[in-house]
């Protein structure tokens, strides 16, 4: 008998729950077909929950930039960190993009994810690799490249005079004799200065 009873009070549940379902499921479809305005902005609501959830990805205050400058005049790449502009701080991609092209017109963004930037640049002179030969005030003399292609007097020889040169070494001199590492800036020092 007791069996019996455990059973029939089982199905008992089983059907109050199955017609308490079914009659909700009912219950709330009358009501989004009497008044669709409410569903409408129901699924408005459920729409904007969604772009939340899609929101742009904003660059990190934890960004790596590599910056790759090429120089035309001597086909060399230099690869760089720079170092972070708290400005970008939580710009999307299309904000850092607009303020690229309004702050660096002749940057490139090669790629670009909220943790890392490569960025890319062309420059038409020599890049801070090479090192000019030349004279200052009469005597040999060794210039640097900087950033913008310039030339910068690093060293003054005043111990040794170009006049003293044969004319074709002074030519050479006058115009400048371009180096591309530290070795041949040696290497050609040494045949003037011994």
């Amino acid at each position: 008998m007791k069996k019996q009873n455990a059973i029939l009070i089982f199905l008992f549940c089983a059907t109050l729950f199955f017609i308490s379902f079914v009659y909700g499921y009912k219950m709330m479809g009358r009501k989004a077909n009497e008044n669709p305005k409410i569903a409408k902005e129901n699924l408005k609501d459920y729409d904007l929950d969604l772009a939340i959830l899609k929101e742009e990805e904003r660059i990190s205050p934890n960004v790596f930039i590599e910056k790759k400058t090429y120089y035309k005049a001597c086909n060399h790449n230099i690869t760089k960190l720079n170092e972070l502009d708290e400005k970008i701080i939580n710009m999307t991609e299309k904000e850092y993009r607009r303020y690229t092209e309004e702050n660096f017109p002749n940057v490139k963004i090669i790629s670009f994810s909220v943790n890392r930037i490569i960025l890319r640049e062309e420059r038409d002179h020599l890049c801070p690799n090479h090192y000019i030969i030349g004279q200052s005030e009469g005597k040999i003399a060794i210039y640097r490249i900087d950033e913008n292609g310039d030339e910068i007097l690093d060293r003054v020889f005043k111990d040794y005079p170009i006049s003293l040169l044969k004319q074709i070494d002074q030519d050479k001199l006058i115009k400048g004799i371009r180096v591309d590492s530290e070795e041949e800036l040696s290497d050609v020092l040494e045949n003037f200065i011994s």
